[in-house]
């Protein structure tokens, strides 16, 4: 039988490299018109990236029951428009559909129907909702954007049930990119409790990346 996509985000934690990508600047100007509108201007530090390729080390604490404490280095890479790979070792390659879903702020307009939706919690400026075009594992997509932007919030409903909670801080690169240097992700599925911290290390920018590692084989 055929694991559902919960389960699959269950038995691949430590694959998931769920925040990479998630670029950001410093600030977000308002008033903004849409949630694509909101999103243009999140990346717009981003906006000269047409590829990068950046090493990650993952460590997962996983509990059901018992405690498991281990850690992954693979590495991330991203391709406009809408491309994104993780290559971690021993990383079923059926996995890659389910890490490329989720997505990242470069991707999403291609990816999920998004709308603005109000939000009452503070600091939050902008919540956006994502629904993917094409049915896959993630239901729902919300996204907490505050003033500063320095840190994204993110958060992915599964099918089944299965949640996967975000944070994302960016550093400046020496070309003034806003990425990812750190994320902290929470994620809960089938009785499995999880707390993933990924670190990212120097990227390549727009350096050549192969169509290759995109393949799902």
């Amino acid at each position: 039988m055929q694991a559902s996509p919960p389960r699959l985000i269950v038995h691949t934690l430590a694959t998931l490299s769920l925040g990479a990508a998630l670029g950001a600047a410093p600030t977000i100007p308002a008033p903004a018109t849409s949630a694509t509108d909101v999103l243009a201007r999140v990346t717009r530090g981003d906006a000269g990236i047409e590829s990068y390729t950046v090493p990650v080390r993952i460590d997962v604490r996983l509990h059901k029951i018992i405690n498991l404490h281990f850690h992954l280095n693979g590495t991330q890479y991203f391709k406009r428009p809408d491309r994104l790979a993780l290559d971690l070792h021993a990383m079923p390659e059926q996995y890659r559909e389910l890490f490329a879903e989720l997505g990242t702020p470069l991707t999403w307009p291609s990816q999920y129907d998004l709308r603005l939706v109000p939000s009452a919690a503070l600091p939050v400026t902008y919540q956006i909702e994502g629904i993917p075009k094409r049915s896959g594992g993630v239901e729902r997509l919300l996204v907490d954007i505050d003033d500063s932007a320095s840190t994204l919030h993110a958060q992915w409903m599964c099918r089944g049930g299965g949640t996967i909670d975000m944070h994302i801080t960016e550093q400046q690169g020496a070309n003034g990119y806003d990425l990812p240097e750190r994320a902290e992700a929470d994620i809960s599925s089938g009785g499995y409790l999880v707390h993933a911290t990924f670190q990212y290390g120097t990227y390549a920018v727009n350096e050549n990346v192969a169509d290759a590692v995109f393949t799902v084989r």
